[in-house]
């Protein structure tokens, strides 16, 4: 036996935040963000420290579209550890909130609300670098983003549409899927950080719940 286990959570590298807006419990989230939290150095010997309740106070206006009521919400968590590659260490946090509405009549107060939310909680673990985003890792990005929020196979993604906001130097992304659905992904949403994106699926799409189960 070996003298450490080989079994083990290793420090946190990163966090990955996912947020979804559903219409009723149980249905699908049509409107979903994502964010990648790089995870603060807490001493010079590369230990990590991660605030998980501020974390979670942070994500807390996510909650409060319209109204100074918050909405109904399921709350998920997992963690993942790798015995290879640069970031071992991922923990995922998902919301599903409850809307009542579909995602065209709250996109926009849900996007408002949600890069407050994110903008606050990269302000609070150091704001990385938003570097421009080259085109095809905006692809990438986008691909990857959609197999994530909708449980679908990112190699069967074809582009349609894109368009490069020079000024927010963020990616608009149109891709279809087999059935001829199309998921619209913004890529770059809070600032420029290609670890942001908004991702909204138009017409008939069959999705998994990627958060989780309830």
């Amino acid at each position: 036996m070996s003298a450490s286990p080989l079994l083990r959570f290793g420090p946190l590298d990163l966090v990955r935040v996912q947020v979804g807006y559903r219409t009723r419990p149980g249905s699908a989230a049509d409107l979903q963000f994502l964010l990648d939290l790089p995870v603060p150095e807490a001493d010079g010997h590369g230990g990590r420290l991660l605030d998980e309740q501020g974390l979670l106070a942070g994500l807390e206006p996510v909650l409060f579209l319209d109204a100074a009521t918050p909405r109904h919400y399921s709350l998920h968590e997992h963690r993942w550890h790798t015995s290879w590659g640069a970031s071992p260490g991922v923990l995922e946090i998902g919301v599903l909130v409850t809307t009542g509405t579909g995602a065209a009549a709250i996109e926009q107060v849900a996007t408002d609300v949600v890069i407050r939310a994110f903008h606050g909680l990269l302000a609070a673990t150091g704001t990385p670098d938003s570097a421009p985003i080259p085109r095809d890792a905006a692809i990438l990005r986008a691909r990857r983003g959609a197999a994530t929020a909708f449980g679908l196979d990112a190699d069967s993604l074809s582009l349609s549409a894109e368009q490069h906001d020079h000024g927010r130097n963020a990616w608009s992304v149109a891709l279809r899927t087999l059935p001829g659905a199309e998921v619209d992904v913004v890529v770059g949403l809070v600032d420029g950080y290609s670890g942001s994106l908004r991702l909204r699926h138009v017409g008939h799409l069959e999705v998994h719940d990627s958060v989780g189960a309830e």
